[in-house]
């Protein structure tokens, strides 16, 4: 039979400790298994806030919801799960807004919207030189595909040399072997001798 754990503070130990709940919540018993004091605990069910979602893939958003507990802190920049219709989806928060307000975090229970965009495919965009001429092309790929500079790489059956990788930070790299995952990535530049 399994035993149902928690993590709580130790007044033996004096430290975190995983605790064996001996008897069930909200009145729970539970015992440290690091040194067996045993102790009565009040263990409530956190609340759990569903956040209303903006989806957003290239041209297109849908509207979702993301589940988050009570006292969880969101930022700008956090991967979560989305939910659109029966579908889920990996995501990154981009903005996040309260009394028509963009904040960079706040706590679950006050957040309105959260803006987001979508990481598990994204549109990877790259501009090709080919002598004087520059092609602009574009590929949907897996977020976690990885580019590297001076590697040569493939966008809408095009091959050719990655020269530097702007991510979405603003920053560029340049320097040879240097990677970027596609859901960082603004543009790839590339050339075809």
């Amino acid at each position: 039979m399994d035993t149902d754990m928690i993590i709580l503070d130790c007044p033996v130990c004096g430290e975190e400790t995983d605790f064996e709940i001996l008897k069930e919540p909200p009145e729970a018993v539970v015992r440290c298994t690091e040194c067996g004091h045993t102790m009565r605990v009040t263990l409530k069910e956190p609340k759990i806030f569903t956040i209303k979602t903006i989806v957003s893939y290239g041209t297109e958003s849908h509207t979702g919801t993301i589940e988050l507990m009570e006292g969880d802190i969101c930022s700008v920049g956090d991967f979560l799960v989305a939910e659109v219709g029966d579908e889920s989806y990996g995501v990154e928060v981009m903005s996040i807004e309260r009394d028509n307000a963009r904040r960079s975090k706040l706590p679950a229970e006050e957040i309105e919207v959260l803006w987001t965009r979508l990481v598990d495919k994204v549109i990877i965009r790259a501009s090709l030189n080919k002598g004087a001429t520059t092609i602009p092309l574009y590929e949907q790929v897996p977020g976690d595909k990885v580019y590297t500079v001076d590697h040569i790489t493939s966008v809408n059956g095009k091959q050719f040399r990655i020269t530097r990788i702007k991510l979405r930070k603003g920053n560029i790299i340049q320097r040879k072997d240097k990677t970027a995952q596609a859901h960082e990535i603004k543009r790839i530049y590339g050339e075809r001798s």
